[in-house]
């Protein structure tokens, strides 16, 4: 998973439950302020979800070798250039010298991320508008993130031994700049983000992700018995930097009030006056956030889930005189259960497939996740000779083809 930016204002660990994620470019606030919803069951975090969809699918990424390429030069050039800063700091004649030589390479690193998140920006409107496909945009993904990574770990924070941050350390506006930065590179990174980075740069094999695109991005996928989400919602950040970050611990709590109470603790970051930071590890998994203060709304949200350990409400069902199918509640790119019985309750080995498309098998234990689809689909489960279906609906649900409404995301 990509590391959190580590330029901070303050760090507080609370021995309590709760966490939380979020994170998005600077621009006005939308009527996209929406909170995080119920997730698979009342028992497990919340999960914030998009308001509406102008496009989504499954896809995989390719290997990019452009993209390996620009990537690579950005690990190399953010060498040199830490390099070279080093060395014209230690000849400087004057603090107000050195101060001109670092603000020269944030005004750079800046630069490059408002490329990097404007680059994202374009696809994300490409893919809504359908001029380019799922494997593009994941791919174009991918780079972004090897790319914001490396600028990442240029920019650095108080507890680098060597980056941009500490050599600026004696200088606080500077180092609030830093943070502010770092916080937007977060709109363009994630634990996906970071898996189809690795698809492209050819140091994994291909990932199944399911995206979609609103009023904002959502990237989910399974790897393993493990479900892993990241959503970013550029209308819940705005441009505004505070002093008053409120109260970080009350608002989780509000929030995500399951997770603060089955949490093993939660640690905060203030982030340069201008976004707070959660992480927590809780009974399911892991969850991480940045909040925008000023909103107070969750712009960038992370979550990690231990399938087998998460449980799951059914709010659909449908049964023939043998055998019944249970469907937990949908919705776009969430990870969904399927649990299939016996009429009398004892579970069934059965196969499942998704509109058709093969997920798995039930096993002895009678339940199989997938991560669903958009929209309406049918689910399926085939027991000997007997097949019972249902039909779900998973929202945000986006137009139908030849509908399609682009929204544009705000800047």
């Amino acid at each position: 998973m990509s590391r959190a930016p580590l330029a901070v204002a303050a760090l507080v660990v609370v021995a309590t439950a709760m966490a939380a994620t979020g994170l998005a470019a600077p621009g006005p606030p939308t009527a996209s302020q929406q909170s995080p919803a119920v997730g698979p069951s009342p028992d497990t975090t919340r999960v914030l979800r998009l308001t509406s969809a102008d496009a989504a699918a499954f896809g995989t990424p390719a290997l990019s070798v452009t993209g390996t390429l620009a990537a690579g030069a950005t690990g190399i050039s953010t060498a040199y250039r830490l390099e070279r800063l080093d060395t014209a700091l230690s000849v400087a004649n004057t603090d107000a010298e050195r101060r001109a030589r670092i603000r020269t390479e944030l005004d750079w690193a800046t630069n490059r991320t408002t490329a990097l998140v404007q680059r994202e920006r374009d696809a994300r409107d490409a893919y809504a508008a359908g001029t380019i496909t799922t494997t593009e945009f994941l791919t174009i993904v991918g780079s972004v993130h090897a790319a914001a990574t490396r600028i990442e770990g240029f920019l650095g924070g108080p507890d680098d031994n060597r980056a941009l941050y500490t050599l600026a350390d004696s200088y606080s506006n500077l180092t609030t700049r830093i943070s502010q930065v770092n916080t937007r590179l977060q709109t363009v990174q994630g634990p996906v983000r970071e898996r189809l980075a690795a698809v492209v740069d050819g140091d994994r094999d291909a990932v199944r992700v399911h995206v979609t695109v609103g009023d904002g991005v959502m990237l989910a996928t399974r790897d393993g018995d493990t479900y892993v989400r990241e959503t970013v919602v550029p209308g819940n950040l705005d441009a505004a930097t505070t002093a008053d970050y409120g109260d970080p611990i009350a608002l989780i709590g509000a929030t995500y009030p399951w997770t603060k109470n089955h949490s093993r603790g939660v640690s905060y970051s203030l982030l340069g006056q201008y976004a707070v930071l959660f992480s927590a590890s809780h009974d399911h998994g892991e969850l991480s956030l940045y909040y925008d203060p000023s909103t107070t709304h969750v712009f960038v949200e992370r979550q990690t889930r231990r399938l087998p350990q998460t449980p799951a409400s059914y709010t659909t069902v449908n049964a023939t005189d043998t055998t019944t199918l249970s469907v937990s509640e949908p919705y776009a790119g969430g990870p969904v259960n399927v649990r299939v019985e016996t009429a009398t309750g004892t579970p069934v080995d059965a196969s499942i497939s998704v509109d058709g498309r093969a997920v798995g098998a039930t096993g002895d234990s009678g339940d199989r996740w997938f991560v669903s689809p958009a929209g309406e689909y049918t689910v399926a489960a085939t027991v000997g000779g007997d097949r019972v279906t249902t039909t779900v609906t998973a929202d945000p649900h986006p137009p139908a083809p030849g509908g399609n409404t682009t929204t544009t995301l705000p800047r």
